[in-house]
Formats: C-alpha cells, sequence, structure tokens
C-alpha cells in the first residue's frame, strides 16, 4: 500500500510526546518538508517551491496541529490531521507568523520550551526574518533544538518503512545487476544514465532525485556531479550512484564497470576497497558504533596505503543512515561514536583515493537487525565488471 495506515503516524508523534517529555520541550515546532510528510504522512513536491512555509505543531498531550497556506488544506484533510489552521498565501508580511503566533499561544498559554529543527542535519523551512519575528512575538518562550530527537525516533525504521526502504532497493538492485548487457565503449554518460533512469522507471520506482555519475582512465575524481557528454574509452571506469524513490524512500548506492582493459594497479585499488567494504559489514551489528565501522574499512585502506603509492580515504565519511532523505544520521566516520541498534538502515561507502586524482567507491546499503546486519543490495562484485 502507498502510506501508511493512521496508526503509524500516531505511533511517530507518540514517540516524538515521549522524547518531549524526557527533554523538557513543550512543543515542537516542524518546518521541514521531510519532517512534515514523516508525521503527517503528506506527500507532495509542492516543496520544491520556496514561496509558503508549513508549519506543524506537536506538544507533549495532543494531536498534531497544523498552520499552512490555504493552498495545501484540502490536500493535508485527506490525511490523519484533523486540526488546520490556514492564511491566504503568498502574503510576504505576514506569512502565517501571527496564526502562528496564536496558535502556539492558545496550546501553551504563557510560556514554554519550543523545539525547533535548528541542530544537527536539519534546517528551517522558513525565513530567518519570520524566525526572529516569531521570538519576538513569544518573548516568554525559550527556543531551543529539536533535532537530536527527532532523530533519534526516524534513526529506527518501523517495519513497514523497512519494506519500502527493501523494495526500493531491490528494483535498483536490479536494473544495476543487468546494466551492463546494455552499456558499451563510446557511449557517453548521459546516454547510460538516462537508460538506466528509464529502467528504473519501468521496474516499478518512482522518482530519481539523485543521480551521481563519473568515469576516467582508472577512476574518476569526484562523486557528486551529474553525468556529462564525455564518451566511455578503454581503461575508464564508470561509477553511478542513484538515489531513487519509492513511496517517498530512498535507495543510495553505486556501482562501477570497467571499460576495455583496466590497470593492474586500478584493479588491484578495486580489491582492496572490496575487501575493506566486506570488513565494515562484518562490525555492523547492534552494540558497535559507526567509528568502529569506519575505523575497520579505514584500517584496510592505510594498509595498502603504506605498502604502495596509494592514499587511502579523502572524503571524511564512509556511509550514513538512509530513509526519506537520501542522508541522514548517523555519518560513518571517525568521530561518530553512535551505537548501532536493531533497525537502523545504512549505506556502507569505503572511498579510496588509490591515486592523487583517482577515486574508487563502493556503497552497499544494510538493515542492521537483531544479532548482526542484511545486506539490502546485492553485494558488489568482486571483481570489477568489465565492458568490451
Amino acid at each position: 500500500m502507498r502510506g501508511f495506515l493512521e496508526e503509524e503516524y500516531k505511533t511517530r508523534v507518540l514517540n516524538l510526546q515521549k522524547k518531549m517529555q524526557i527533554y523538557n520541550i513543550d512543543l515542537t515546532l516542524i518546518t521541514s518538508p521531510h519532517n512534515f510528510r514523516y508525521f503527517t504522512g503528506l506527500d507532495s513536491y509542492f516543496w520544491e517551491s520556496p514561496t509558503r512555509p508549513w508549519f506543524l505543531l506537536i506538544s507533549q498531550h495532543h494531536d498534531p496541529i497544523a498552520v499552512i497556506p490555504s493552498i495545501g488544506e484540502t490536500a493535508l484533510k485527506k490525511t490523519w490531521i484533523k486540526k488546520i489552521y490556514t492564511w491566504p498565501s503568498p502574503q510576504p508580511e505576514d506569512e502565517g507568523i501571527s496564526v502562528l503566533t496564536e496558535t502556539i499561544k492558545n496550546i501553551l498559554h504563557n510560556r514554554g520550551n519550543i523545539g525547533c529543527e535548528i541542530g544537527k542535519e536539519s534546517q528551517l523551512r522558513m525565513s530567518i526574518n519570520d524566525y526572529d519575528k516569531l521570538k519576538t512575538n513569544l518573548s516568554n518562550f525559550k527556543f531551543i533544538d529539536a533535532s537530536k530527537i527527532i532523530w533519534e525516533i526516524r534513526m529506527i525504521k518501523s517495519k513497514i518503512e523497512i519494506e519500502k526502504i527493501r523494495k526500493i532497493i531491490s528494483i535498483a538492485s536490479n536494473v544495476f545487476d543487468n546494466l551492463h548487457k546494455h552499456i558499451k565503449l563510446n557511449m557517453t554518460e548521459i546516454e547510460i544514465c538516462n537508460f538506466f533512469k528509464r529502467e528504473l522507471l519501468s521496474n516499478g520506482a518512482d522518482h530519481t532525485l539523485y543521480m551521481s555519475c563519473a568515469s576516467g582512465n582508472g577512476g574518476y575524481d569526484q562523486i557528486i556531479c551529474d553525468p556529462s557528454e564525455k564518451k566511455l574509452q578503454n581503461g575508464d571506469i564508470l561509477i553511478i550512484d542513484t538515489g531513487t524513490t519509492l513511496d517517498g524512500y530512498f535507495c543510495d548506492f553505486d556501482r562501477n564497470y570497467g571499460f576495455g582493459n583496466i590497470k593492474k594497479e586500478a584493479n588491484d585499488a578495486y580489491s582492496t576497497l572490496w575487501e575493506a567494504s566486506e570488513r565494515g559489514l562484518e562490525k555492523a551489528k547492534p552494540g558497535f558504533t559507526c567509528a568502529d565501522i569506519f575505523n575497520e574499512m579505514n584500517s584496510v585502506l592505510n594498509k595498502s596505503a603504506l605498502t604502495s603509492t596509494l592514499t587511502s580515504n579523502t572524503v571524511g565519511r564512509m556511509g550514513h543512515g538512509l530513509g526519506l532523505q537520501l542522508t541522514e544520521p548517523p555519518s560513518i566516520m571517525i568521530n561518530d561514536k553512535t551505537v548501532l541498534k536493531e533497525n537502523m538502515i545504512l549505506t556502507i561507502e569505503p572511498c579510496y583515493e588509490y591515486l592523487p586524482g583517482k577515486i574508487l567507491v563502493i556503497e552497499e546499503n544494510i538493515l542492521i537487525t537483531k544479532d548482526g546486519f542484511e545486506l539490502l543490495t546485492s553485494r558488489s562484485p568482486k571483481i570489477l565488471p568489465i565492458i568490451n
């Protein structure tokens, strides 16, 4: 089914309310698209228009209250949210702040702690001027960070969330597994990626919101840009990294393809990278930390770097959380001590700059289980696939 039953959203709100009581947050103000969707179920890309802010208020003991532009009222009424206040928008001189102020005062009366998305990997989707105006209007209230408790909830996926993520990863895995049959020398990166995107859609995906692609002789020099008109030549290694969605939930992983004759040092680097990912997977179980996974993978890369011309990892982290957003906390990095827990979904993504300007990356998606992990992606080949 698309979306979730009402009970799923009520459980999410209840989980937040429990955290709010622990951290003494009287009301949480939600403004960002993904958190708004997480708690309400509203499925819309209307967020791509930055003109109108949307607000959701979650207090400790009541159902959420929405304060939204009038254009969204009909759509939001189709969700489980019952209490909705609106204003005509755009209205730059007062973009919902008066209605929002009065609604908060009616909930909390004269004072209280208001939690906002102002911390780690979070953002307010309202202008800073309007945020300052709201704080001025509510000068008796204290505005504090609620990002920590929101992420504590979202990092642990429900069974239904897991099934949605498992499905989109399966779709992308199948397309990746068959891509080698349809690509060849002298095709451009754009031609290959366009074919790949069509296959994703025809196999049941909804949207490809992120697709980076790069190629070069023996490796590539970046992993974040769109495909180019570059033609694949003998000796090139191509990477495609896809963030494709189903019912709002992302997959995020990549695959590498060699074209023609690949130099031994590049093949060796790929083998080292695969071994690093394997070692990282072995540490992916409850009780270990994100730093444990990072250190295990980095030790493989550093060992090779010490015995050759290889230069190891240069991107800072080697994996992250995954869900309604392409990247979510936690981060697989040396200083992230987040303890792995059952039902987290993570990417394991070692990056290897084996020569200056020559990068290789392997990425897998996993589910943390009670005793270890479940590989959700079909595993990257141990030996670099070759296209002739």
